[in-house]
């Protein structure tokens, strides 16, 4: 039973590639990177409400691990932030520092110290989990910010903050391949 389960694996290995390629996408091809380390300090500008500095570290939290930010390298420091909801604290601050991987060309491939590859991510209201639909305005000084700062191509952008509108961000970006 396992030798079959094992076949039948294998079999799948071999079409993702070929499925990709029958839809149009090149298939994903790791390269060599480097870690490079960010240390940034994200200043939020009169937002439309109050932010404890737990919801904010929450937010910043979940999009860089999104973003393929290996948790063990994650610092995220909020301050000027409300210690309640009720509070009117509208510009907090949010310092991170993380690593990421730097895609490496030409000679400097030598220096690998991983292989990355570009993934498509998706940041919108539950992903993660700490986004609310109330956020776009946190949203969209988060994108032109800290996303404005990083190696990421910004794909599509939905952030038309109006009442009961959806919002969202798709980014293409390095991460880290497992193994």
């Amino acid at each position: 039973m396992r030798r079959v389960r094992d076949i039948a694996f294998v079999c799948l290995l071999t079409l993702i590639p070929a499925c990709a390629s029958a839809r149009g996408a090149p298939p994903v091809k790791a390269q060599p990177a480097v870690w490079r380390t960010y240390e940034l300090v994200v200043d939020l500008d009169n937002l439309s409400r109050t932010y404890t500095c737990d919801q904010l570290w929450y937010v910043f939290h979940g999009i860089l691990l999104r973003l393929g930010v290996p948790i063990d390298t994650l610092n995220v420091l909020p301050y000027d932030c409300s210690r309640t909801p009720s509070g009117d604290l509208r510009s907090p601050r949010v310092q991170v520092s993380f690593r990421m991987p730097a895609v490496l060309h030409g000679a400097s491939v030598k220096w690998a110290e991983l292989s990355a590859v570009r993934r498509v991510i998706a940041i919108r209201p539950g992903e993660p989990k700490r986004l609310k639909p109330t956020d776009c305005r946190l949203m969209r000084q988060i994108r032109e910010t800290l996303l404005a700062s990083l190696p990421i191509k910004v794909v599509h952008s939905d952030l038309d903050c109006g009442a009961g509108k959806r919002f969202g961000v798709r980014v293409r970006v390095w991460v880290a391949r497992p193994g």
